[in-house]
């Protein structure tokens, strides 16, 4: 017997099955058969059904889809475990088909659009297709029957035809007929089907099936329990737009017949009076049990109104109460504006309400993943009284998962040139580094090497030749990695060995690193040979098993996830298994199937106790205290079909067909039907960027134009609209307005850093870092910290690293050297110049050093490093004539702290430095640094030296303070060390050179003038994060004294000797 449960109200629906499931039904431990439409029903109503009973056990929830499987495989033989015709399936089975040319070609829309003879194409083609045919299954059956007994002209009918010429398994079409021909030669079967099936809150349930479930209730019990939002009668109600449709089609004539009823269930309710409508076709047993919501509040009134049907334009209107802020619309700018406000606004309904709790708490998100960072950015950051148990009824593989994403990573290097950013960001995954034995240090050191060796991309040379691109080997891994074990063995020895230039990797201790990182990058170059060619799907699926276990190493307590991503692994095959897929595959058609399983999502927990994030897909009819949707946008809700060209249901659409905008509608109802306090919305309505409006979902003006018939009398904008500031911090919040408030203390004005009138920012340290005294130092690294002290804090001690550069590895070889480089080429020429070497040999060993580009773009650069050279040689020799060059090791102590260095070409003459760019502050700090320690050694043969440049030749006399100046550095880097010291080399020139009479001229260098091209030494990203709550000021105190501590000596003893 068929029995139909209507009720408007899910506990009421829940309370009936229950006194239903208290009269046993067949065997003692046969499980009670429940079809659901997700977890998130069988979660609730698992928990509910132990309170009614003091236990729930022993209950087989199933979807409709596997319901009727679970039918067709209890009373008839030899019926296979899986659907073979489901949307996987068929898509391998398709695709099959599609490699059939002679087939294709006799459908010219085929054989144009497979004419490249790609086979990813074929693919999409088949995907597409597959889900097609998945849903012609169900919602066009007469057109699936039509293809299989007559031959048909049009090419998908005849696809289908093709496809089960083949043989394959019966769909679930074949199905039904057998089961009620078997039903109707053998009653006594019926026997082997469960004793009771009972739905529950199921909608879009298409005709074939509700008429299979009434043909199984002839020999079973059903109970259809069926969330009806109004007890009056509603199949035939219309929205307005509808009523204005038919009128223009039908004519005035039949507007006396077109009964609108309660406004908001005649727009949104669509999808559901379809299926009452079927549902009422049944000839079913029906009871109802209907409960009218409280109309104190205006949530309740509008719920009152759809339950009864009431037209809220025709009665009186709700007097609204001060206390009532059961609606809410939230306008904010952007999601993650949405997000803190959310946060806030629970923290507020927790603190007035003692009783709520956060599993009172539902969040409809309907582009959850969208939200995913800003959630765990604002909901994961918060702590202590802020601190809100939270989860996501989501969990899954997504592609931006770091295990998931590492593995499509692997897969996709096939199809890469092996640049160096995309190699190395493989071992950002500690996962990764840990199966190859490398560190964070290692990572660190492997980083250095590649800068240094000029590693672009390609493995070697013939690697390269095969792309017919012109790349030399040097900037190859496989040259790269040649020169540092050649240079372990032999060390720099500045010249090359059958074509290699060696290169130290450092000390005994970066052997280890050098041995891993070496098998790590044979291991990547080993999948360019294992993935290349085509396979069988099953082959594949070893092949990236083998994959996991040569790249992934996991702790055993982090292993559900590779468990689940070998699982989703596995359905490849299966998948592939049910389709009888015979051909090979290359591996960018598997690699596509693959991503798009990891992007779907598998379900979690639901009813976890804690505050739930969902898809509005996902338990939005499941009651709750306090229901919100977030992310109401126009541009994401309702959602937009799918549908393309190729889905021949839109041409001929019919009762009962699924439609995406009418199910998204239907569940904006269904969450605001299951609320039982408050119904929260926001959008972001506001853009961050200039202010503009964003308009919300139509449903939401459909809510607001239901709250204004209903609340006559009150100021919409003001009553039930709250329009937040895009920053948290903005004044709005602390100016006393109720609906506008936040519970994040550091926002508020008279917390230590916030901002206040002045709009000052929290400085970045509070108190100086602890560290050890300093013993020794090299010039080398005073060098480093006083061109940028703030850089050398924020990297060396904090480990915070800005520059891009020194972050990014490069994806292509430099069509020029940079600085860096180019001051090296220089240097190396002006080395050979004097050695009197050949120029066709410092080519060579530059060519072979991997800084250059290919073809004329690297010539240009040597012949440019050369000509340099030449002058500073000849100004070289003007000044040192014909001496020689020594270097000396020096070193010196100074309160408790030794300085040492190298100090190389020093002649009788003066000490010789040379600058490809001139006298920079960054030039000037490192040739004063090193006269300084020159000026301390007792057996020096000069106390002079000489910065060259290309332009000028700037003069260091010699200088009796020496020892005292170097300890001043040495205090200030020792300093440097624990807090932002204010020194900022440009800055500080431009005031010492002023006789620092203003600091004005100062200024235009830090803050940059507006006439400059130049920008202002401020906007350095270090100076700027380190002085961030001070960069308007920075120049004023301490800096007035340390610039001309540092640059005073210096500037006091330089002379400009030529121009």
């Amino acid at each position: 017997m068929l029995h139909l449960h209507h009720s408007n109200q899910l506990e009421n629906l829940s309370d009936q099955l229950s006194e239903t499931l208290k009269t046993p039904s067949g065997a003692v431990m046969s499980p009670e058969v429940v079809a659901i439409p997700g977890t998130a029903i069988s979660e609730w109503l698992t928990i509910y059904l132990a309170k009614r009973h003091g236990v729930s056990a022993n209950m087989q929830w199933l979807l409709p889809a596997r319901l009727l499987w679970k039918a067709f495989r209890d009373v008839l033989p030899n019926v296979p475990d899986t659907n073979a015709f489901s949307a996987d399936a068929l898509s391998w089975r398709i695709f099959q088909e599609l490699q059939d040319e002679e087939f294709v070609s006799r459908y010219s829309q085929l054989s144009r659009y497979l004419d490249q003879g790609d086979l990813h194409k074929h693919w999409q083609l088949a995907r597409q297709m597959g889900r097609l045919f998945e849903q012609y299954l169900v919602f066009r059956p007469d057109w699936i029957s039509h293809w299989e007994v007559q031959k048909t002209e049009e090419w998908q009918g005849a696809l289908w035809r093709q496809m089960m010429s083949r043989g394959h398994s019966e769909h679930w079409l074949h199905l039904r007929k057998a089961l009620f021909d078997f039903l109707k030669q053998n009653p006594e079967a019926g026997q082997k089907l469960p004793a009771r099936i009972s739905l529950f809150a199921l909608t879009g349930l298409s005709p074939e099936f509700l008429n299979l479930i009434s043909n199984l209730a002839e020999h079973t019990d059903i109970h259809i329990y069926h969330l009806n939002f109004s007890h009056g009668f509603w199949a035939d109600i219309v929205s307005d737009r509808e009523r204005a449709r038919l009128i223009a089609r039908e004519g005035e004539d039949i507007a006396i017949y077109l009964d609108r009823g309660n406004r908001l269930l005649a727009s949104m309710g669509r999808t559901g009076r379809q299926h009452l409508s079927q549902l009422l076709e049944l000839n079913a047993l029906e009871t109802e049990s209907y409960s009218v919501p409280c109309r104190a509040s205006l949530l309740g009134h509008i719920q009152a109104d759809i339950t009864e049907l009431r037209d809220s334009s025709i009665h009186d209107a709700h007097e609204v109460t001060p206390e009532d802020h059961s609606i809410q619309i939230h306008i904010c700018h952007g999601p993650m504006r949405e997000i803190e406000v959310l946060h806030d606004q629970l923290l507020d309904a927790f603190q007035r309400d003692a009783r709520l709790t956060p599993a009172d708490v539902r969040i409809f998100i309907p582009r959850l993943s969208d939200y995913v960072p800003f959630i765990d950015t604002v909901f994961g950051a918060a702590h202590g009284t802020r601190h809100i148990p939270w989860t996501l009824a989501e969990s899954a593989l997504p592609v931006e998962s770091g295990m998931t994403k590492a593995f499509m990573s692997l897969l996709e290097l096939p199809d890469t040139r092996l640049d160096a950013q995309r190699i190395s960001a493989l071992l950002d995954f500690y996962f990764i580094r840990r199966r190859f034995g490398l560190d964070d240090v290692d990572v660190d050191t492997i980083s250095g090497w590649i800068r240094q060796l000029g590693i672009v991309w390609g493995y070697d040379a013939q690697h390269v030749d095969d792309l017919n691109l012109n790349l030399r080997g040097g900037h190859t891994w496989r040259g790269g990695i040649d020169r540092l074990l050649l240079g372990f063995g032999m060390g720099d020895l500045g010249e090359d060995v059958s074509g290699v230039l060696p290169v130290s990797p450092g000390d005994s201790s970066a052997a280890r690193a050098l041995g891993q990182w070496r098998t790590f990058i044979e291991a990547v170059i080993n999948l360019q040979s294992l993935m290349s060619g085509q396979h069988a799907v099953s082959r594949w699926v070893s092949i990236f098993n083998d994959l996991l276990d040569q790249f992934f190493f996991f702790e055993e307590q982090e292993s559900d996830a590779l468990v689940r991503l070998r699982q989703q692994i596995a359905t490849l095959a299966s998948d592939a298994a049910l389709a009888n897929l015979e051909i090979s595959l290359p591996l960018s058609v598997v690699r596509s199937v693959l991503k798009e399983k990891l992007k779907t999502t598998s379900s979690g927990r639901f009813m976890s106790g804690a505050v739930t994030f969902a898809n509005l897909a996902q338990g939005r009819c499941v009651p709750a205290e306090r229901v919100f949707l977030v992310g109401m946008n126009a541009t994401d809700f309702p959602g937009r079909d799918n549908s393309h060209g190729l889905d021949q249901m839109t041409l001929n659409p019919k009762p009962g067909d699924r439609n995406r905008r009418d199910e998204d509608r239907f569940a904006f109802l269904e969450a605001l039907m299951s609320a039982r306090e408050s119904f929260y919305v926001s959008y972001s309505g506001l853009s961050a960027r200039d202010e503009s409006v964003q308009p919300p979902s139509i449903v939401v003006n459909e809510l607001l134009e239901e709250i204004k018939a209903v609340s006559v009398g009150t100021d919409i904008e003001s009553r039930w609209i709250t329009r937040h500031a895009s920053q948290p911090f903005s004044r709005r919040y602390f100016e006393g307005a109720p609906s506008l408030f936040t519970y994040a203390n550091e926002m508020t004005p008279d917390h230590p850093g916030a901002s206040g009138a002045s709009g000052a920012r929290m400085p970045l340290f509070k108190q100086s870092l602890p560290t050890n005294a300093l013993s020794e130092v090299s010039t080398a690294r005073l060098i480093e910290f006083f061109v940028n002290p703030a850089r050398s804090l924020l990297r060396d001690e904090l480990n915070i690293t800005l520059d891009r550069s020194d972050g990014m590895l490069p994806i292509k070889e430099p069509m020029w050297p940079d600085y860096r480089a180019m001051r090296k080429l220089v240097e190396q020429a002006v080395s050979s110049q004097f050695d009197e070497e050949e120029k066709s040999r410092f080519q060579t060993r530059a060519r072979l050093g991997g800084m250059l580009a290919a073809g004329s773009a690297g010539e240009l650069a040597l012949d440019t490093a050369w000509t340099a050279a030449e002058r500073l040689c000849r100004a070289t020799v003007k000044i040192a004539g014909d001496e020689p060059f020594e270097s000396v090791t020096a070193v010196h102590q100074v309160d408790d702290c030794t300085i040492s260095g190298v100090l190389e070409n020093i002649t009788p003459a003066g000490q010789i430095l040379w600058s490809v760019d001139g006298a920079t502050p960054w030039n000037l700090i490192r040739a004063w640094c090193q006269h300084l320690l020159l000026n301390v050694l007792d057996d020096s043969p000069t106390r002079c030296s000489f910065l060259i440049g290309s332009e000028e030749i700037v003069r260091f006399s010699p200088i009796d303070e020496a020892s005292e100046n170097l300890s001043a550095w040495a205090s200030r880097y020792q300093q440097g060390r624990t807090r932002p010291l204010p020194f900022f080399p440009r800055s500080a020139l431009k005031f010492v050179e002023g006789n620092e009479a203003s600091l004005k001229p100062a200024y235009e260098i830090w803050l940059g003038a507006d006439y400059s091209k130049s920008r202002g030494e401020a906007e350095d990203p270090y100076f700027a994060l380190a002085f961030r709550d001070n960069i308007e000021h920075a120049l004023d105190g301490e800096f007035e004294k340390l610039a001309p501590l540092i640059f005073r000596p210096m500037v006091n003893a330089m002379t400009v000797v030529t121009g």
